[in-house]
């Protein structure tokens, strides 16, 4: 008795295994169900840059199944790409009405919004990401490039040094100290610091904007200098919305590319529903302002 029944068993397993088998083969040669077929040519369309073609596709696929999240995704990322920008927040929030617990949307609609100047609803975009993940790394390198541009340096830097914790680096943390070492005394040289800019040895010596990117990306050995022309009207890239012109910036064991003495400078910073403008001229890395505009956004 113990021999057949261990003979059954063997063949019930074998069966079973070769069921497993067959069903496997069976579902390996079905063909994609025609929302999925869709889907797959718009992915496939987009990756050549047929952008119309997949955005068309992926129509027919959501005429299927409205509820295909991965094709709400791919039209928000087509219309991103092509700076459609009130399209793309459509498309992600369609998907967020069926899945809102996706912190990569919910990222990619902080951006959308930051592109139509939309900050109080990018912010709380961002909120829901950082509640939904609060160690997601695109979350904040998302952020600190958007405050970056906003000239919300102090918010960039926060978000650039988590990123950092976390292991991943970008060039903007780097960006984000110069820039606050100009604009915020605590990060700056200490006032009784003196520097004589003409005892530094100049490498460059920069007259055409137009020719230049940030300056905040050159870099330099201690104790060379860049010198810049320019004017109100034509300056100089120091930083996303801050400009200089007529001015130096050293290479010190205090900082790197600090601005001296006279250096002319104008940045925007955008800080919930108020953009402001302020203009004047660096004292010993200080801002002495000599003009500061404000404005109310439209949100």
């Amino acid at each position: 008795m113990q021999c057949i029944n261990r003979a059954h068993m063997v063949n019930a397993i074998a069966f079973l295994l070769f069921m497993l088998f067959l069903s496997q083969s069976v579902y390996a040669q079905a063909p994609l169900k025609p929302a999925q077929e869709a889907y797959a040519k718009a992915q496939t369309a987009w990756e050549k840059g047929e952008w119309e073609t997949a955005l068309g596709l992926c129509d027919e696929a959501l005429k299927i199944d409205k509820r295909s999240k991965e094709v709400w995704q791919l039209k928000g990322q087509i219309y991103w790409q092509m700076k459609n920008y009130k399209m793309a927040l459509k498309s992600y929030q369609d998907y967020l009405k069926i899945d809102p617990k996706s912190a990569l949307v919910w990222v990619n609609l902080s951006a959308t919004f930051f592109e139509l100047e939309q900050y109080k609803s990018m912010e709380e975009s961002y909120a829901k990401a950082k509640e939904i993940d609060p160690k997601y790394p695109p979350l904040y390198q998302s952020m600190g490039v958007n405050y970056l541009k906003m000239g919300n340096y102090e918010e960039a830097n926060k978000a650039f040094a988590t990123l950092e914790e976390m292991g991943e680096n970008s060039i903007y943390y780097l960006w984000t100290k110069r820039v606050l070492q100009i604009i915020n005394s605590n990060y700056a040289p200490a006032e009784n610091w003196k520097v004589n800019p003409d005892s530094y040895q100049t490498v460059l010596d920069l007259s055409d904007p137009a020719k230049t990117g940030y300056l905040v990306m050159l870099t330099s050995s201690v104790g060379t200098s860049f010198k810049f022309s320019g004017s109100s009207d034509n300056p100089f890239k120091y930083a996303p919305n801050f400009d200089v012109w007529n001015g130096t910036m050293i290479f010190d064991k205090k900082g790197e590319g600090l601005l001296t003495n006279g250096t002319h400078f104008r940045y925007r910073s955008i800080s919930g529903d108020t953009l402001t403008i302020e203009e004047g001229v660096i004292t010993n890395w200080r801002l002495d302002l000599t003009s500061k505009k404000c404005f109310l956004l439209t949100q």
